[in-house]
């Protein structure tokens, strides 16, 4: 998960174009799957996850903080992602750092039940960084200045194909 973190940290911070294939065709090659698979499905916008839904968020983080101060926050920062990272109150001795596969298979395996409990003990396990990219993740929108088209030319450079090649087979793929 720290990678996946750093990898959407950086991309939404540099402009260029190339800087971010570059960025992209890096993370593919370095990462082992199935942890790559699901940040290409998240990237591309291939990857749902149901049991996740904005008002939930907003529930948990008002169990820890006050409701008030988090509307405040909110209102300041502007975006449900950030706010809730940085506002987390963080548990000492929380778990380890799950890595992404791990994350999205349990997100997509719990019930609506078990969802909330297992997105409170992911987000205690995780730094801030971390904590913006799962919500990121759950949410669906990562507005990053990513697009799929993008996140394919970065495979097709990485694998020294052409983009054409890797839309023609994209349609019958699933994540991971």
């Amino acid at each position: 998960m720290e990678a996946f973190a750093d990898l959407l940290d950086r991309l939404v911070l540099t402009p260029s174009r190339n800087a971010k294939l570059k960025l992209l065709s890096d993370y593919f090659r370095d990462t082992p799957d199935p942890d790559r698979g699901y940040a290409l499905a998240a990237l591309t916008g291939s990857l749902s996850v149901p049991g996740v839904k904005p008002a939930m968020l907003r529930t948990l983080v008002t169990e820890r903080i006050d409701e008030v101060l988090f509307g405040y926050s909110y209102d300041y920062v502007g975006d449900l992602a950030e706010t809730i990272a940085l506002i987390w109150p963080g548990k000492p001795g929380a778990n380890r750092t799950p890595p992404l596969g791990e994350v999205v298979e349990a997100l997509l395996s719990a019930s609506r039940t078990e969802g909330p409990r297992l997105v409170e003990r992911l987000l205690d396990s995780l730094d801030a960084p971390g904590r913006w990219a799962l919500i990121k993740l759950v949410t669906g929108g990562l507005r990053i200045g990513v697009s799929a088209r993008l996140t394919k030319q970065a495979l097709a450079d990485l694998a020294g194909k052409e983009v054409g090649e890797i839309e023609e087979v994209w349609h019958g793929l699933a994540p991971p």
